[in-house]
């Protein structure tokens, strides 16, 4: 846990940025650098199903949309696993999920929930420690104070409200959030805050009109809910006319998430707390809806792993940023936006060069589920990925899609990303056994009630805590 002393703002000078100019900005641009920062995580959103990753079936997010054309898009980001709880312990302390090893909330059949151990240095503490406000509203209960996700944080609420992931989730983080953006903003303290929504996750449930407007003349027997997908698609009995319904469906819930992030833009920027303030969007995993033979998430294709990523704000230079970069490069790039402490032990790498058209990662992009490890190699888009059954080898650049197995027949490549996959897993572990892992806690009953809702619990799962004794795989 980072305890460096709290010191005296300026404004940030624009001269340590470089965005691939030639010589420095003139003084006076200084006054533009932003003072605050807003990240902002979208819950199971997948970068293929919005129009500023070329998504044109249907507008599903108009309002984001306008809001990319002004900042820096992030065109190929990597999560650091396939599902919620390591893929934030990741983007809050900047290392991979064996090194925070906040992996799992089963063993066995009895629940106890990984934590972050308290020695790692998250993103909180390092603007903390710079004399920040930080803030948090999160609509998922499973990212709790009980997991140490806190670590940093003045103020961390878990919203509350009738719908957790489905409904007017987003509206009623709005309703709490808006008003308290907007008080850090007058207070006149620079703040730094993150918002966790829950849409577009499972259930896909979009309050009206939404849901309706996306429903159209499908007959079947799917509406939505997680419980009924789930057993269909382990029955088999799951159509194409199904199929296309679900994810119509999941369109509208990204269409809905967009409308409350129109509101959101919209009151902060009439609030005028868009001038000065960084503003970040990312997700922390995709979906999956037949593809690869798989559903919802939980594996190691790009409608997984692939995750949006846009930042915009004062002296972020409008563009699309072609360079491969993960989720654990954010700590590292705000550190260097905003001249903070780094992490000791920080894995990702800063893309503030990267964002002006320079070089991104040279080694390989990683990410991990229940055993499963995969690595893209940047400079061949070469992705291999081990533990899920046979090994598996695409080509990002010729087969995007992910369905010709190149693994027999190109054993070299194989090998060589996976002594990569292994130097990057094993420097992981090794910061893992030196930080140690928090105390297991119970999961109370409302993340009982909520992993029961999201489909992670089966409904008469028995809600108990055991020891942890964490196998490493993350299940």
């Amino acid at each position: 846990m980072l305890r460096a002393p709290a010191l005296a703002l300026g404004l940030l000078s624009l001269s340590a940025v470089a965005w691939g100019c030639t010589r420095a900005p003139k003084p006076a641009a200084a006054a533009a650098a932003p003072s605050n920062v807003i990240v902002i995580l979208v819950d199971t959103l997948r970068a293929d199903k919005m129009g500023t990753y070329g998504y044109q079936k249907r507008p599903t997010t108009p309002n984001f949309d306008r809001f990319a054309k002004g900042g820096v898009v992030w065109e190929n980001t990597i999560s650091q696993n396939a599902w919620t709880v390591p893929s934030v312990a990741s983007l809050f302390t900047g290392v991979d999920p064996q090194a925070h090893r906040a992996l799992n909330f089963k063993q066995g059949e009895k629940l106890a929930t990984d934590t972050i151990s308290d020695a790692h240095d998250t993103l909180a503490e390092s603007f903390k420690g710079r004399g920040y406000s930080t803030l948090a509203w999160i609509k998922s209960t499973v990212i709790s104070t009980s997991h140490g996700y806190s670590q940093g944080f003045d103020k961390f609420e878990i919203v509350g409200g009738k719908d957790q992931a489905w409904g007017h989730s987003a509206r009623d983080l709005n309703d709490a959030a808006i008003p308290g953006i907007k008080a850090a903003h007058t207070a006149g303290k620079p703040f730094y805050a993150y918002l966790h929504y829950m849409d577009p996750h499972s259930p896909y449930k979009a309050p009206e009109p939404w849901y309706s407007k996306y429903k159209g003349s499908y007959t079947g027997s799917m509406d939505g809910a997680h419980v009924q997908l789930e057993a269909a698609f382990k029955a088999g009995t799951v159509t194409a006319a199904d199929w296309e319904h679900e994810l119509a469906l999941y369109d509208a819930e990204v269409e809905y998430w967009d409308t409350q992030f129109g509101r959101l833009w919209g009151e902060l920027e009439a609030a005028g707390v868009t001038k000065n303030t960084l503003v970040l969007v990312t997700a922390d995993h995709g979906e999956a809806f037949g593809e690869h033979q798989n559903v919802f998430h939980g594996h190691l294709y790009q409608e997984n792993i692939r995750i949006p990523m846009v930042m915009r704000g004062p002296g972020v230079k409008p563009g699309r940023m072609a360079a491969d970069a993960q989720s654990i490069d954010i700590p590292p790039t705000l550190a260097e936006l905003f001249k903070l402490p780094k992490g000791r032990v920080w894995q990702g790498k800063s893309m503030v060069g990267a964002m002006g058209g320079g070089a991104g990662h040279t080694d390989v992009l990683y990410s991990e589920y229940a055993g499963h490890r995969a690595a893209i190699e940047p400079s061949t888009r070469l992705k291999l990925i081990l533990g899920d059954g046979p090994c598996k080898l695409f080509d990002l650049k010729a087969d995007p899609l992910e369905r010709t197995n190149l693994c027999a027949s190109r054993p070299a490549d194989m090998a060589r990303i996976k002594a990569g996959m292994d130097q990057r897993f094993a420097a992981a572990q090794a910061i893992g056994k030196t930080y140690g892992q928090g105390k297991a806690d119970a999961v109370s009953p409302e993340q009982c009630e909520m992993l029961k809702a999201l489909g992670y619990l089966d409904a008469d799962e028995p809600c108990e805590a055991i020891k942890n004794d964490d196998d490493g795989h993350g299940k």
